[in-house]
């Protein structure tokens, strides 16, 4: 009886916690006086600043009325790079950390807030692992150790394979919760179509600005997957002249659409791959269209030379937010997608081996 007793209690300390009219954002930020402080909400897609303070004696202090609990907040710090976000749930918040190591800055208070950071906490493990691994390929590619590169390699994909699962895990355990939209949208680019149709299935969460910003991705990479009629776009040559996708449709059996950019490291190291595959097939009706990530029309340019990619090549010079990029729902590159003499999306994604043996099966 008093288990159960104790139980009821503590849910009703919760909801009576959620549903509160307000809560408090407390910040203790060492070495940060006379910064500004503002705090912000998201609301459909945009945020929008609240309220603004300045740090006195290392502290600021937020009221936020008539709060919705499922609203995700954050506080950007006059010279720190990123917002500190998160979920109240209208609980109180308190941000604390130093402003010269501004990487660990941090939110708690909430429960979501709480999932939030034990799953940062596992996900960074890998990550600096991941990193490690990384600085140790660059050492030993300059001694031309073959074994040694393939075992960082396969270490690596080790890794990545233990944080995809563990990330899937964490996901399927807190289906429920807020969080799980927010982390599986932060890491929408490491699953196909399928798959992110399968999670959002299965979650039973109310309705907040990551489900919907979610759902509105789901349809972008719906109605641009395999089968799908391509959508058309026009962008700028090197020259300045408008190329149109439209243009190059019909012209060819098979026309690769790749978005790279030239400050994108796997997406160079790809470039080679692709050289191989035009020079093979261009003559037996491969076509190729680079459209670049790039900002600087400069680097794009000398990239395009550096790399020797003879074929069609167009930009909006508008980083992330390329049009045609939105269009298609690219949020990482390299991507591409292949298109018929029809314009219909046959495959998409390939790399190296797999795209020349795609192309030549395709083209035989």
């Amino acid at each position: 009886m008093k288990v159960k007793l104790l139980s009821t209690a503590l849910v009703a300390l919760s909801l009576l916690s959620c549903n509160k009219e307000h809560f408090n954002v407390s910040i203790n930020l060492q070495n940060a006086e006379g910064k500004s402080v503002y705090l912000q909400k998201l609301v459909d897609n945009e945020v929008v600043v609240m309220d603004s303070a300045v740090i006195k004696n290392n502290i600021a202090d937020f009221k936020v009325d008539k709060a919705d609990p499922v609203i995700f907040y954050s506080v950007r710090i006059e010279g720190v790079r990123y917002p500190i976000g998160f979920f109240s749930e209208n609980q109180d918040i308190d941000i604390t950390g130093d402003f010269n190591d501004n990487r660990n800055i941090t939110a708690n208070g909430s429960d979501a807030q709480q999932l939030i950071s034990d799953y940062n906490a596992e996900n960074n493990k890998f990550n600096n692992q991941l990193r490690e691994l990384r600085q140790q390929y660059g050492e030993t590619a300059q001694s031309n150790n073959t074994a040694a590169l393939e075992k960082i390699e396969n270490d690596y994909n080790q890794i990545e394979n233990n944080q995809n699962n563990y990330r899937k895990l964490f996901l399927t355990k807190n289906s429920n919760s807020i969080v799980a939209p927010y982390i599986l949208y932060n890491n929408r680019y490491n699953y196909e179509l399928n798959e992110l149709e399968d999670f959002v299935s299965n979650f039973n969460v109310i309705d907040n600005d990551y489900s919907k910003k979610l759902d509105e991705y789901i349809a972008v990479l719906q109605r641009v997957d395999v089968g799908q009629p391509y959508l058309d776009f026009s962008q700028e040559t090197p020259d300045g002249d408008m190329l149109s996708l439209s243009e190059l449709v019909g012209k060819s059996k098979l026309l690769l659409v790749d978005f790279w950019a030239s400050w994108c490291g796997p997406c160079r190291a790809e470039n080679p791959n692709v050289v191989k595959a035009y020079n093979n097939y261009h003559e037996k009706g491969f076509d190729v269209l680079g459209v670049s990530l790039d900002m600087e029309k400069e680097n794009w340019i000398k990239a395009i030379e550096d790399d020797g990619l003879i074929w069609h090549n167009i930009s909006d010079l508008k980083y992330w937010n390329n049009e045609a990029a939105k269009a298609y729902g690219i949020s990482s590159i390299p991507s591409n997608l292949l298109l018929d003499e029809n314009g219909i999306i046959v495959a998409k994604n390939l790399r190296g081996d797999d795209l020349d043996k795609f192309i030549g099966d395709y083209l035989k």
